[in-house]
C-alpha cells in the first residue's frame, strides 16, 4: 500500500470518528442527526481543507476541519477543539421555540 492510499484511508477514518461524536452529541442533546456529509477537499494545506455538513429533518449547519483534525487521533489539544466544534455545532441544531415579539402588561 502507498503512502497516498494510506492516507485516504485514514482521512476516511478520521472523518468517520468525528460523523460517530457527532451523532453522540447529538443524541446527548436530544437533536437526531440525520445525516453528515463529507466533502473531502485536496487542498490539505488550507485551513478548511474539509466539509462536513450536519443535518436534522429541519435544519443544517456546515463545519469545517484541517487535515491534521482528520489524519491524527490522540493528540489532545485538536480532539478538544474537535469536540468543541461539534458542541457548537449541535446547539445551532437545537429547535428553537419562537419567544413573544411584545409583552403584555397587567
Amino acid at each position: 500500500m502507498n503512502q497516498e492510499s494510506s492516507t485516504t484511508i485514514d482521512r476516511m477514518a478520521g472523518a468517520e470518528a468525528i460523523s460517530a461524536r457527532a451523532m453522540e452529541i447529538g443524541m446527548e442533546n436530544g437533536v437526531t442527526i440525520s445525516e453528515c456529509v463529507w466533502d473531502i477537499g485536496q487542498d490539505f494545506g488550507h485551513e478548511h481543507a474539509h466539509r462536513l455538513d450536519l443535518s436534522t429533518a429541519t435544519k443544517t449547519v456546515r463545519l469545517y476541519f484541517p487535515d491534521l483534525e482528520l489524519t491524527t487521533s490522540g493528540n489532545n489539544a485538536r480532539k478538544k477543539r474537535t469536540e468543541d466544534r461539534l458542541r457548537k455545532a449541535v446547539a445551532q441544531l437545537l429547535p428553537l421555540s419562537p419567544s413573544p415579539t411584545y409583552a403584555t402588561s397587567a
